[in-house]
């Protein structure tokens, strides 16, 4: 029995930064048997990421896995065991699944950062076609889902806005109805995913996500942003 392992590459932005950087990850697909092993590799080209973070989605949900921030990484309780990251150098990293099941069956991103709060993922569009691989350029129908994930804050009040230039966007997005507690580290984390047309997703439009924290006497905001890159689509049998 058969399935589908899928890593997919994205570039993160840093607020008040010129620069960004881009974390690939390898391979972009990944066929295999239960029981079998699963390597996913993450590299990125900027020495002063130090923290390095593998999240699992299926479906909406997105879930931690692990971090590391140099030492030893810190696994969340459902993955440790099977899940293995092996953290060679600053710019590299190793995920490893032994033991695979049907459930390990997900969408899985590496993350880079300096600190732990706000992070920006471009996720390219998947679907499923007949007994071929293809990479083929995106048509203007397809879509990209932008995720923007705070993490490592309290208290949970908190709230997320995208906008494009000037305009905020209120459709097609989707943000956690709650900010969901960590019981080891007593703080929240609460994440929104936008979806976006190929037609849209081009590199002269630059896409914000807005994380407004409020804690009774202070406000404050942290901002990321994402340049479209047009991408590619995934086709897989």
């Amino acid at each position: 029995l058969y399935f589908y392992l899928i890593s997919l590459f994205f570039v993160f932005f840093f607020t008040g930064m010129v620069r960004c950087v881009t974390v690939q990850q390898n391979p972009t697909s990944m066929l295999a048997n239960k029981t079998e092993s699963a390597v996913i590799t993450c590299s990125h080209d900027d020495n002063n990421m130090d923290y390095m973070l593998w999240y699992q989605q299926k479906d909406t949900a997105m879930v931690l896995i692990v971090f590391n921030y140099g030492g030893d990484p810190s696994y969340e309780d459902e993955f440790k065991g099977r899940f293995k990251l092996d953290r060679t150098a600053t710019v590299n990293g190793v995920l490893k699944i032994s033991n695979l099941s049907l459930s390990d069956s997900a969408v899985y991103y590496c993350a880079v950062s300096m600190h732990t709060h706000i992070k920006i993922l471009n996720v390219c569009t998947l679907r499923k076609a007949a007994k071929t691989i293809f990479l083929y350029p995106p048509t203007e129908k397809e879509k990209v889902t932008l995720v923007c994930v705070a993490e490592n804050f309290y208290p949970d009040h908190v709230s997320i806005k995208w906008t494009l230039g000037d305009k905020e966007i209120t459709e097609d997005v989707a943000t956690d109805p709650y900010a969901t507690k960590d019981e080891n580290t007593k703080m929240f984390n609460i994440s929104s995913r936008l979806k976006v047309s190929k037609k849209e997703f081009t590199p002269k439009n630059t896409f914000r996500c807005t994380v407004t924290f409020n804690n009774s006497t202070h406000v404050s905001e942290k901002t990321v942003y994402i340049t479209g890159t047009g991408g590619i689509s995934l086709d897989i049998s």
